[in-house]
């Protein structure tokens, strides 16, 4: 396998920096493609995060979006930042959205305190069957983005494998593993990583190189029947088992934020 450089977590926190979230950022990590195990040299940085209103202005007439965005080049490299306002991105890991679990779960954290860290074991114990609509649903989607594509790439082929391979970990053993190199081999899809290594020498929009694009999206279908067979086999919870946890913790965190 190439060697694959991390993101530079300098750089991530020079741009969060200069597009901050209103309010106080809770936590931020990198998600995509460097997350996943398939970076390119050209591949943008992912950086998803949560971030806290004051409380005065979450109570107020006009408390705001919930979501803060921010694209653009940034030295060089193409920045893509999106946080969630504390209470939505709560309602979210409860959901079993994996957006939400996966930015907690991320290596790669750019802000380490000890509210991420009850952060990350509130999403740990909220894991729940419930994330198998997210994955089952990413999925499909994934499938269309790639069909439509011409020619149709490499990365969004990677992305049905690694969503469907994370949902399917998760469900069957309450990890949550987002690496596709370390998931494929695992579970029975190693030729997934000849195509990680196109993806990894080539760009970000590079094409799947036939007869392996074929071959892959041949296994498609398979995919979907484990991910459903994951669930219902699971030895998670039907649902989140720590809402009252979770609401305690916010109403905590609520409290503090008075004349934040």
């Amino acid at each position: 396998m190439l060697e694959q450089p991390g993101p530079d977590l300098d750089l991530c926190r020079r741009y969060v920096a200069l597009r901050p979230p209103p309010g106080r950022l809770l936590m931020c990590g990198v998600t995509g493609s460097h997350h996943y195990g398939f970076s390119s040299a050209d591949s943008d940085i992912d950086l998803k995060g949560i971030h806290q209103l004051p409380t005065e202005r979450i109570v107020s007439l006009f408390p705001g979006r919930d979501n803060h965005d921010a694209l653009e080049v940034f030295e060089d490299v193409e920045c893509d930042l999106t946080t969630n306002e504390l209470a939505q991105a709560l309602r979210l890991l409860i959901k079993g959205n994996g957006n939400l679990h996966e930015r907690l779960a991320s290596p790669f954290q750019l802000v380490t305190n000890q509210l991420v860290d009850e952060l990350r074991e509130l999403g740990l114990r909220a894991r729940s069957r419930a994330s198998h609509g997210h994955y089952r649903g990413y999925l499909h989607g994934m499938r269309r983005e790639h069909e439509k594509q011409e020619p149709p790439r490499a990365k969004s082929l990677l992305y049905t494998y690694r969503v469907a391979l994370t949902g399917i970990h998760l469900l069957e053993t309450g990890e949550l593993v987002a690496h596709l190199p370390s998931l494929a081999p695992e579970y029975g899809f190693s030729e997934v990583l000849e195509l990680v290594e196109v993806k990894i020498a080539g760009a970000e929009k590079e094409p799947a190189p036939e007869p392996l694009a074929t071959q892959l999206r041949a296994r498609w279908p398979e995919l979907e029947a484990r991910i459903d067979a994951a669930r219902d086999r699971s030895p998670l919870p039907e649902q989140a088992t720590n809402v009252d946890e979770i609401e305690a913790w916010l109403v905590a965190r609520r409290r503090e934020g008075f004349g934040a």
